[in-house]
């Protein structure tokens, strides 16, 4: 058993020079400037010396645990997460734990099948996450959010680290809302950027606001480009590049004119659209440029894959039929198989 924390029940299954420290950076400006680069050093690594003061590390929201050692004398998280070459997290519970069952069905007959007759079984708590391993990947949900997927990137960067995890690419999958782009378009994110068109996640810590570069790695993006197009037949809907705009809001925060509340114009709202297009923004959602900010300070490589549910300059609702929608929703889920797949060699 990982980590038995306080009673929590854990299921386990029969380019250029490194960016200066983020927090260095005092302004948005100041932040978008920064050069842009990943140092070759590709082990999972927090930047936090108070970690080297605990005897435990309780990973709360996961309800798993460092300290405990398995049979052959390393810590037990490297024994069950130290092969972890793939972390995918989404929003929604229910479209991980489809993802986690379709990776599983990807690798039959490979090296990293599971066991005969098993399926993927949730590990931890599940009150917050849906989270899964299956084979090098692990798999969770993150909800909704940059404050949800924040707390669930610092627990899964440490629970890496614990592991000893090396050559770890993270990728988050999920849906948005396209910026002149086709629905059921794959938009993998370029960058991030805020509500304020600036390439950064805005932060307040300890009553001072930091400004952190939402960097994604351009190497991550050409692979994933290459792969997806070397199966754009099998695949048979299109993947483009372009940069993802994070809002804080689903209503006035994207500019829609349906929510309880609205104090703009249509024309207003189309100028800041078409200004977003202009810029190069092909989709908007909740979340990138957080994980972008993250994982750029810890030097992870990582990218971001998102269907377009709808064209915000052709409205504001979607629409779509459910079908069509739930078919829409797979799309990210394979298109990061034909990632891994390339990776891996498979």
């Amino acid at each position: 058993m990982v980590g038995l924390a306080r009673n929590r029940a854990v299921l386990v299954p029969a380019v250029a020079k490194h960016l200066r420290p983020a927090a260095a950076a005092t302004s948005p400006a100041a932040a978008a400037t920064a050069t842009t680069g990943f140092r070759g050093v590709r082990c999972v690594s927090t930047k936090n010396p108070h970690l080297e003061q605990m005897d435990m590390d309780f990973l709360y929201h996961l309800g798993l645990s460092s300290g405990d050692t398995a049979p052959d004398g390393r810590e037990k998280l490297e024994e069950l997460f130290g092969d972890v070459k793939f972390f995918c997290c989404g929003g929604s519970a229910g479209r991980m734990t489809q993802f986690a069952h379709d990776v599983a069905q990807h690798f039959e007959g490979t090296e990293h099948e599971l066991p005969f007759g098993a399926a993927p079984v949730p590990l931890g708590k599940q009150d917050r996450y849906s989270f899964f391993k299956v084979g090098p990947v692990l798999i969770s949900s993150h909800g909704m959010g940059q404050p949800s997927v924040s707390i669930l990137l610092h627990e899964i960067a440490k629970l890496l680290e614990h592991a000893k995890a090396k050559d770890v690419t993270f990728l988050r999958l999920g849906s948005s809302g396209g910026v002149g782009v086709e629905p059921g378009t794959v938009v993998v994110s370029t960058g991030g950027v805020n509500g304020m068109v600036e390439p950064v996640y805005s932060l307040p810590v300890l009553g001072k606001m930091e400004h952190l570069p939402a960097i994604i790695n351009p190497e991550v993006v050409e692979e994933i480009l290459s792969a997806t197009g070397a199966q754009a037949a099998n695949l048979g809907f299109p993947v483009v590049p372009g940069k993802t705009m994070s809002a804080d809001c689903f209503y006035e925060g994207q500019g829609r004119l349906d929510g309880a509340i609205c104090d703009y114009q249509e024309s207003d709202k189309m100028d800041f659209l078409n200004r977003l297009h202009e810029y190069g923004v092909r989709n908007i959602e909740m979340e990138a440029a957080q994980f972008a900010s993250f994982t750029h300070r810890l030097n992870i490589r990582s990218c971001i894959m998102c269907v377009t549910l709808l064209n915000r300059l052709d409205g504001d609702q979607v629409l779509s039929p459910v079908e069509t929608l739930m078919e829409y929703d797979l799309r990210p889920g394979k298109a990061a198989i034909a990632y891994m797949n390339a990776q891996l060699g498979l």
